[in-house]
């Protein structure tokens, strides 16, 4: 596995691939007084999973929502999508 051995920096819109991550960033731009300014954001506990669940239903995130993005998170910290396993779909 690449990210084994190697450092990895993946920018996805996929809520999937975001919760196989070991760190979770976020970076928004905003553009204040006609130049854009960017944050990186680093995300852990509840705030990734809200992030993760944005991703999965945009702004109308629900409960269902949240625990499908903690349902992702919690099958990535076992390892599910890892060393070779693969999701049942």
């Amino acid at each position: 596995m690449l990210a084994a051995s190697r450092q990895v920096i993946v920018i996805t819109h996929l809520p999937q691939v975001a919760a196989q991550a070991q760190n979770h960033l976020k970076v928004s731009k905003q553009v204040v007084g006609g130049r854009t300014i960017a944050n990186v954001e680093t995300l852990s506990g509840e705030a990734r999973i809200e992030e993760i669940a944005e991703m999965i239903a945009g702004a109308g995130r629900t409960a269902t929502t949240r625990r499908q993005a903690e349902e992702m998170l919690r099958a990535a910290a076992q390892g599910s999508c890892r060393r070779g396993k693969r999701p049942v779909a």
